[in-house]
């Protein structure tokens, strides 16, 4: 920021500086061609009452040149040098000018010495052409002349554009820059801590935000505990229950399978809170896999078939599938759970229909449906809807919130639609994603 204000300065100081000295010279040199047509007009009412030309002379000056010349170009009288020596100047510019309009004028830069001569002839009642001429730096020889004073100028600039840039870049950041200090702070002050007014909706939004993860941590580490502890606690049980030896044979075959029942179920429970976490940290995610929902789906349908068919559910996959870029794991996850749901919350016999349209994924069960109520709630972690049947079932409470996490990744809209005790349709619209 500071070097930037810098280099902006730098800059403003050379076009200022550069402009400068165009419109110096263009208004100088517009004063000096005035002067001169002035001054030549009232020479040329003199020269009437002149004996001889001779009289021009008293007129003339080592920076005021007088020239008369005739009508066929010769040089009838010089200030500054003798008629003899001089050209037939009917060529010249000025000169050609004023036999056609009456009045001429030319400027002639001089490489040599470096400075400019500027030229008004008028031709007189006589016939004969009067032209007076003056001579003057021109733009290179002034600037070269003060060279040393904008040099000096243009390191003082640049001093106080760098003094100036940088107290004023403090001055805006040093509000900004407190930002992290205050929000520390229980409690802060506009007035007192010196905050801008346009942050204090920002440094609000924040605090929420912050105060809001933090009650989400809370919430999110005693939901994973009480989750953690119900299936250990069924194991420590079982297992001290086998272990004293009150169980008889049978009783500690069943007590066996309990045991690798809630082992299940722990495992589940900890891939998914692993997975979620990844999904939470994942900030850029490779989106370089060509999805096709439908064969995706089919692996979810095979892979959940064994599950299905122990409860009369049947699974059918149906549409056709529009290819696009995304993370064909992430996807399959999405697939996979949703899938699973509409199996655990089924009812027997039901079915499970996977409808494909285009880049559109729909999910529709005959389970046992969500009330209105609790569908805004229904991807939060560890949220169930019948938290005993969730249990009874295996799920973890975690499928949805993974689903919402892929979505959002997916640039996906999530629509549910859903009537107690007829059923539940999932609509995942990834119309947002990269086609192919």
């Amino acid at each position: 920021m500071i070097l930037l204000l810098f280099y902006m300065g730098i800059l403003a100081a050379l076009l200022s500086m550069f402009a400068c000295s165009i419109l110096y010279h263009r208004l100088f040199r517009e004063e000096v061609e005035q002067n001169l047509a002035d001054e030549c007009r009232v020479l040329a009412r003199s020269y009437d009452n002149l004996d001889s030309v001779i009289g021009l002379q008293t007129f003339a000056s080592e920076t005021f040149r007088i020239t008369l010349i005739s009508e066929n170009g010769t040089v009838l009288f010089e200030s500054d040098a003798h008629v003899l020596e001089m050209q037939n100047h009917f060529n010249r510019p000025e000169i050609q000018q004023a036999f056609q309009s009456g009045e001429g004028k030319d400027t002639r830069y001089s490489d040599t010495i470096g400075t400019e001569d500027y030229y008004y002839a008028l031709l007189l009642e006589d016939g004969n052409v009067l032209r007076v001429s003056v001579e003057a730096n021109s733009i290179f020889a002034l600037f070269e002349k003060s060279i040393f004073f904008l040099l000096v100028m243009f390191l003082v600039i640049i001093m106080i554009s760098v003094i100036v840039s940088t107290r004023l870049t403090e001055n805006l950041l040093s509000p900004i820059r407190k930002i992290p200090k205050l929000l520390q702070k229980q409690e802060f002050s506009q007035e007192k801590d010196e905050i801008y007014p346009e942050l204090l909706p920002l440094i609000n939004e924040i605090c929420y935000q912050r105060d809001k993860q933090k009650d989400m941590r809370q919430e999110f580490t005693a939901n994973v505990s009480h989750e953690l502890k119900t299936p250990l606690t069924s194991i420590s049980g079982y297992a001290e229950l086998i272990a004293s030896g009150m169980a008889t044979k049978e009783d500690a075959q069943e007590f066996a399978g309990k045991i690798h029942q809630e082992s299940t179920r722990l495992l589940t429970l900890i891939s998914d809170i692993i997975r979620l976490s990844e999904l939470d940290m994942s900030g850029d995610v490779s989106m370089q896999d060509e999805i096709n929902l439908h064969e995706i789906a089919e692996e979810c349908r095979m892979q959940l078939s064994h599950t299905a068919q122990q409860r009369g559910i049947q699974i059918s996959v149906s549409g056709r599938s529009e290819i696009f870029i995304g993370n064909r794991l992430e996807i399959y996850e999405l697939v996979y759970h949703l899938t699973d749901n509409a199996v655990r919350y089924n009812r027997d016999n039901g079915n499970v229909d996977i409808l494909i349209s285009d880049r559109k994924l729909i999910v529709a069960d005959t389970g046992i449906g969500i009330p209105e109520e609790h569908r805004t709630r229904i991807f939060e972690r560890f949220y169930r809807v019948d938290k005993s049947r969730s249990r009874a079932t295996g799920g973890t409470g975690l499928g949805l919130s993974i689903v919402r996490h892929v979505a959002e990744h997916h640039h996906a809209q999530i629509t549910v639609n859903s009537t107690v005790h007829v059923g539940t349709e999932m609509i995942i619209a990834f119309e947002n994603s990269h086609k192919l």
